[in-house]
């Protein structure tokens, strides 16, 4: 059993192997303002994308967040491309038994790379299937879900993108 640990110390320990979290911080640092851009259609669900970033780099990232922009050190900003529902599955009688929801996100990230102020922006999608009744109608509670899930999928996308720059940062 030390023999197999050894070899596993040696083989990612050796060969220079860093986990993404380490790349993705080199660009967000240690403290992140994040904020979501209020969606006009329906306001209700920002706070559903900005719980779901947060969840996503409090988990994958363990980054903490503050409050003023001021002393941050880096910030990222969410804002909704499109979101939609469409439907996946009908059953024998033509109604919709299984839901797909879209999410598009646009985001913007600002940071220090060397005292210079950077700004990158991405295109994050996302999306998450749910089943409903058949003949029913998508009821509150599951379409909230729904964007949950579908912009923590969104966001699960920004963490390589970021752990590509910070890589690329170290590079230079």
């Amino acid at each position: 059993m030390h023999i197999l640990a050894l070899i596993l110390l040696l083989l990612f320990g050796g060969c220079g192997y860093k986990p993404s979290s380490e790349y993705s911080n080199e660009v967000l640092g240690d403290r992140v303002y994040a904020s979501v851009v209020t969606f006009i259609e329906e306001p209700e669900n920002s706070i559903l994308v900005e719980d779901a970033l947060k969840e996503a780099l409090q988990t994958r990232l363990n980054v903490s967040f503050v409050n003023r922009r001021d002393i941050a050190d880096s910030e990222i900003e969410l804002s909704l491309k499109s979101l939609r529902f469409r439907p996946l599955q009908t059953d024998e009688s033509g109604y919709v038994i299984l839901y797909r929801a879209e999410i598009v996100l646009g985001a913007r990230h600002k940071y220090f790379s060397n005292g210079v102020a950077r700004t990158s922006y991405y295109t994050l999608n996302g999306f998450y299937e749910f089943p409903i009744r058949p003949s029913g109608s998508i009821s509150l509670a599951l379409k909230f879900d729904a964007i949950k899930f579908s912009a923590l999928k969104a966001v699960d996308n920004l963490i390589p993108k970021l752990a590509l720059k910070g890589n690329s940062n170290i590079n230079r």
